[in-house]
């Protein structure tokens, strides 16, 4: 994996006094949460620290890396107010302000406001081409996500460098298509072929063999006047046969859905950054494609 290191040129407490603060004994604590993945325990103790420095920039730095860990704690709402601290305290990490909530709108699924921040990356005129190439595949990933196929695309090729796996993901998901659930149900009318249609061979199979047995549990208890025994198999039988119909819709939107998840997995393939913590309160970023 090729590894990029992008060490932002704004030192937060201004000068010297920004280095003399780097590496701070402080943030051992908050480290080695995030080492155990304690990543709610070290969002707290980053904010604790943001809230006893004494300096705007320094308690930027320490909010967006609890934005960072909020986000890997998967608390987006949490992550959101972090990043609004850090507009405020400071303004001067607007590009990296804007991937971290380029992710965090992505993991709250907000598809447009993720698409927005990640083209504030790509029109900036000072953006690295490390930020360029992440803010691409995550803007084509939001835009994607969102349904718009063609924006995806241009907004993919606008990476300074190419990215060829992620296209082929992309062209690999315009040549397929999606399973439409209306038909999977109408299929699934038949026990099984709703699952059959959206490629659920064991579920199919397994909706065959269970209402195969019922109907014939039906049949014979019919046959012998065991009135009884049949209605309560009727009862069971009528529930798996509904269950098929809505298993064939079902099994089509997880068709989807995967095949979905499994284009923009292309897309976004190992592309990744996290901060230095062993800088921070300056913000140093590390980037993985």
């Amino acid at each position: 994996m090729k590894r990029c290191r992008l060490i932002v040129g704004l030192l937060l407490l201004g000068g010297g006094a920004a280095l003399a603060q780097t590496n701070s004994p402080d943030a051992r604590l908050a480290g080695e949460l995030t080492a155990e993945r304690d990543h709610a325990g070290a969002a707290l103790e980053y904010r604790r620290l943001a809230l006893a420095a004494p300096e705007a920039g320094e308690r930027g730095g320490y909010f967006w890396a609890s934005a960072f860990e909020y986000l890997r704690a998967a608390d987006p709402v949490a992550a959101e107010r972090m990043l609004s601290r850090v507009e405020a305290e400071a303004p001067g990490l607007g590009r990296q302000t804007a991937l971290l909530r380029t992710d965090v709108a992505l993991a709250a699924r907000k598809w447009d406001e993720a698409a927005f921040f990640a083209e504030g990356v790509l029109q900036s005129p000072g953006a690295a081409r490390e930020e360029k190439n992440l803010a691409a595949r995550r803007y084509a990933a939001a835009e994607l996500r969102a349904g718009d196929l063609p924006a995806a695309r241009a907004g993919l090729q606008r990476a300074p460098d190419p990215a060829p796996p992620a296209l082929a993901a992309l062209e690999a998901y315009a040549q397929g298509r999606d399973k439409k659930p209306w038909l999977g149900g109408v299929l699934g009318l038949v026990p099984g072929f709703g699952y059959f249609y959206a490629g659920e061979w064991a579920n199919g199979f397994r909706s065959v063999i269970l209402n195969g047995l019922f109907i014939f549990g039906m049949v014979n208890t019919a046959q012998h006047d065991e009135w009884g025994a049949f209605g309560v198999i009727s009862f069971f039988e009528v529930t798996w046969y509904t269950g098929s119909i809505y298993g064939g819709i079902d099994a089509s939107h997880r068709y989807n859905r995967e095949r979905l998840n499994q284009t923009v997995n292309g897309v976004n393939g190992a592309a990744a950054f996290a901060p230095d913590l062993v800088k921070l309160p300056l913000v140093s970023l590390q980037f993985s494609f």
